[in-house]
């Protein structure tokens, strides 16, 4: 059957009794993304925790993908980046208890003189199948695999839900978009959706160094949406890369990262607008792009 056909039933339409209950259910009826960020807290060799993400009420629910941002602030010659991340279940609730769970974060490679590019790191996302009772909390730790001279930034995540949502052919996308530099909060921009919208099926978020680069400022940081029409909190997901930090009075950057779609699966009404903002762990001096990309059904 054509997956675009106007008639193809999808699982809403087969039962429209289930979507009319998830419309007006509460955020226990959709996925959900909860993240921690910040520098790490150390420069030697070892384990560092991040912080603690303690999922919603409710539940069970099915944590299907964990996701981790790294960069380096301040890249030093002869010496590489990266690391891994990791997680424990802190309030025992999690089945299995994800430890040992050691998911590599990549690694920046070293380099050798006086200047250094804006390196991208892309975003090291993967499937998993771990089960959580509501209010469950888990421990997010970032391990440095040898000694660095300055600590790098980290954003650790995952995305859960009821069930795990599926990955479909995107029917309808439309954009935010917005240059800024701050650290603090800001919005990125609100999408409105189709009349005939039914179901948020993924996101996608990408930012890049817009005006000149400064040295030693990385770029990285993590997306939150809103609505008052969707009951859709907490939602917060990744970009699909970082970028670390240059050295030196002459700065390259590289390139960007594939675009990477987080699948979810959240009721909405038709219309519905959704607000987006922007957290980054640390500012830059120039603007930078970001956009964000919301797929529906």
């Amino acid at each position: 059957m054509d997956r675009f056909n106007p008639n193809f039933p999808s699982r809403y339409d087969q039962d429209p009794a289930s979507r009319a209950a998830g419309l007006s259910a509460s955020s226990n009826s959709h996925s959900h993304g909860s993240c921690v960020s910040g520098v790490v807290g150390g420069i030697a060799a070892g384990d560092y925790a991040i912080g603690a993400i303690t999922l919603p009420a409710g539940g069970p629910w099915t944590i299907y993908k964990i996701w981790c941002l790294y960069a380096m602030t301040t890249q030093t010659a002869g010496e590489s980046g990266g690391g891994y991340f990791l997680f424990s279940s802190q309030s025992g609730d999690v089945r299995p208890n994800p430890a040992p769970s050691r998911f590599s974060a990549g690694l920046v490679p070293d380099f050798l003189g006086a200047t250094a590019p804006s390196v991208m790191s892309p975003l090291q996302i993967y499937d998993v199948d771990w089960q959580a009772a509501g209010k469950a909390v888990i421990d997010c730790l970032f391990h440095i695999p040898f000694a660095v001279s300055v600590a790098p930034q980290v954003v650790i995540g995952m995305v859960y839900g009821p069930a795990r949502a599926p990955q479909v052919p995107i029917l309808f996308s439309d954009v935010a978009r917005v240059q800024n530099n701050a650290a603090a909060e800001f919005a990125l921009g609100t999408i409105t959706m189709a009349e005939s919208a039914r179901r948020i099926t993924g996101v996608t978020a990408v930012l890049a160094q817009s005006n000149v680069i400064t040295t030693v400022e990385s770029l990285i940081g993590f997306v939150r949406l809103a609505s008052d029409d969707i009951n859709m909190a907490p939602a917060q997901y990744p970009f699909s890369c970082a970028f670390s930090g240059g050295l030196g009075a002459l700065i390259e950057n590289s390139g960007t990262a594939p675009a990477i779609e987080i699948p979810l699966d959240i009721p909405v009404r038709g219309g519905a607008r959704v607000d987006a903002f922007v957290d980054l762990n640390v500012a830059v001096s120039n603007n930078a792009e970001f956009e964000l990309f919301l797929s529906y059904e």
